[in-house]
């Protein structure tokens, strides 16, 4: 059954109630994805304990410490999830105690099925067993969720998700492959002593978990979440790129677009290989989590900005325009500078290195003004007012962009459309001199050898100095 949101008030930073909505998957590979971004610290780790506390069985009902409890919100937590159907799940605390949960459920499930993967991915190197325990998805869940902490290596995972893996290692091993070429040789051992570890071999040699790399030792949970999950189960992955190389981003991206062609997979991500406009075309749903103050809130790509994207997308002589330079933006705290094109992101930052060395802009503010740009521009001065609408749905407070002065004219409609944002013009045509051509030629702001005009430097510093002043503001 599919989930259509969540909603949070009084865990850690959610002192008021927010509302996640999520992708329903169509087919399409990428459809089922909710890719959740956002700055450190900004509350996206406290959905993936949403998602925790909703999965433990009712014997298992979570409790909340006084240290997870927000004050603001009354001391008191609630989760509530909402399928599509309209049923719902939630969990509030019991009157009398509340550290304690009461689960109540207008459906016929007592908890949410759904494979959790926190952040944090480990386990100890060796493990004993006993009695190997149950392997099935849903018992393992249960059984992790009930005592799993943020921090703690899980050592459920390889007496019974890893063993079960060995026993079907061909499939496994066919969806590992699909990141890592060759997959490791791997089994399970057992030393002299009684000790069972993770035995990995390559070119002869052999070593446990120990000598594998950390990304390495999560991707095997990421892909144990994957390989036999069933079509319409619900995955939820705390940032799966961590400590894997940018190949394997890209390619576990891939795969995780893939299985979510008929499932429903919830990422928290730092990385801009896992957001993908492509499949935000098709369905993916993007949330930026962030905070405003003290307080955590959800924003979300709404589908009238997406709409207006599409045309970006095909853009083929500005590919870039949302690709990966991009995205990294909505990684940021706040502050993003958006220019028309591509030779603007480039020439700026010689502008700006031209005026902090004749003194006209502070060092420091300007080497953070040069972090803000936005990707390799807009794609040209049409396109602005289509990214800086990204940046609104996601909850940006300061977003400013810079047009020639050719182009002033666009200013006034956006000023009204975006009124917190702040929208200026360089005092020349172009950023740089045009030779002529047919008719006229352009006189911009930069000579021939690319030096600032003397007759410019005053206003162009005033217009990045007006825009350092503007992101220091404040909301």
């Amino acid at each position: 059954m599919s989930i259509a949101s969540l909603s949070i008030m009084g865990l850690r930073g959610f002192a008021e109630e927010q509302t996640l909505n999520f992708a329903q998957p169509n087919g399409e590979p990428g459809s089922g994805l909710t890719i959740l971004v956002g700055p450190n610290n900004g509350g996206k780790s406290t959905i993936i304990e949403s998602f925790q506390a909703l999965s433990a069985p009712s014997l298992n009902l979570p409790s909340f410490t006084e240290g997870q409890r927000n004050k603001s919100a009354g001391d008191r937590v609630w989760i509530r999830v909402t399928f599509v159907s309209g049923t719902t799940l939630k969990i509030q605390p019991d009157t009398t105690d509340l550290s304690q949960s009461t689960r109540w459920t207008s459906g016929p499930r007592s908890y949410l099925q759904c494979y959790v993967l926190p952040s944090r991915r480990y386990f100890n190197p060796h493990f004993k067993t006993g009695d190997w325990v149950s392997s099935d998805r849903d018992d393992y869940q249960a059984r992790v969720s009930a005592t799993r902490t943020r921090s703690a290596p899980t050592q459920e995972f390889p007496k019974s998700r890893l063993y079960a893996a060995l026993q079907h290692r061909e499939k496994f091993n066919e969806t590992f492959g699909k990141v890592m070429d060759p997959v490791p040789d791997w089994t399970i051992d057992q030393t002299d002593e009684g000790n069972h570890y993770l035995k990995v071999g390559s070119e002869g040699q052999y070593h446990t978990s120990d000598g594998l790399g950390e990304g390495i030792v999560s991707l095997l949970f990421i892909v144990d979440s994957l390989y036999d999950s069933p079509p319409g189960d619900l995955i939820v992955i705390d940032e799966p790129e961590l400590s894997l190389h940018p190949t394997y981003q890209r390619r576990l991206a891939r795969l995780l677009a893939d299985f979510a062609k008929d499932r429903q997979v919830v990422l928290a991500t730092h990385s801009p290989y896992f957001v993908d406009f492509e499949y935000i075309m098709i369905g993916a749903r993007i949330a930026r989590i962030h905070k405003d103050g003290e307080k955590c809130l959800v924003s979300e790509l709404s589908r009238k900005t997406a709409d207006k994207l599409k045309g970006l997308l095909q853009d083929r002589h500005n590919p870039h325009i949302l690709g990966v330079n991009a995205r990294e933006a909505f990684f940021q705290e706040d502050g993003v500078i958006v220019f028309e094109g591509q030779e603007d992101v480039v020439y700026y930052s010689k502008v700006i290195d031209q005026l902090v060395g004749k003194g006209e802009l502070n060092s420091e503010r300007a080497a953070l003004m040069k972090d803000r740009f936005y990707g390799w521009g807009a794609g040209g001065a049409s396109n602005i007012e289509k990214v800086v609408s990204i940046f609104r749905d996601l909850g940006f407070r300061r977003v400013a962009a810079v047009f020639d002065n050719n182009e002033s004219s666009r200013i006034p409609a956006l000023q009204t459309e975006f009124p917190v944002y702040q929208f200026g013009t360089i005092p020349a045509d172009d950023i740089h001199t045009k030779k002529e051509r047919m008719l006229s030629a352009t006189r911009g702001l930069l000579d021939e050898e690319y030096k600032v005009r003397p007759e410019f430097e005053s206003d162009t510093a005033a217009l990045f100095k007006d825009i350092d002043q503007y992101f220091q503001s404040g909301p």
